[in-house]
């Protein structure tokens, strides 16, 4: 290995982390916004914050009642032993964090959706 070729594999690791470091703290949790749909309507939305405690939100779906928990920026529908849900994929989902991510449960036709507070542009087509 040359010394060139060193200078080369130096350059691709360090734009290699700093590309994941961009990706991973590219959106702050505090301009962060979490909406839960049912049935297509917003039944709740609050702002996702970094905050230690965990914040539980009982949600009334057709199966029964459903706990959403918030905690250090991230949310998810918590695993309980009511049975509103038939396969629990929604809870097996874990915990979410980035906005664009959502929990869905298609049984009671709930989603739970993280967006950002902020009106961007993703794309532009003509």
């Amino acid at each position: 290995m040359t010394k060139g070729d060193r200078w080369l594999l130096l350059l691709l690791v360090v734009v290699g982390f700093s590309l994941l470091a961009w990706k991973a703290l590219s959106y702050p949790s505090s301009a962060q916004q979490v909406q839960v749909f049912r049935d297509g309507e917003v039944i709740l939305s609050f702002t996702l914050n970094s905050s230690a405690e965990i914040r539980t939100y009982q949600l009334t779906v057709d199966g029964g009642v459903a706990t959403l928990e918030a905690k250090d920026g991230a949310v998810r529908l918590a695993p309980t032993s009511a049975h509103y849900c038939p396969e629990r994929i929604c809870m097996q989902t874990g915990w979410i964090n980035q906005p664009g991510a959502s929990i869905i449960c298609v049984p009671n036709k709930l989603v739970v959706r993280i967006k950002t507070m902020e009106d961007r542009v993703d794309a532009i087509s003509r």
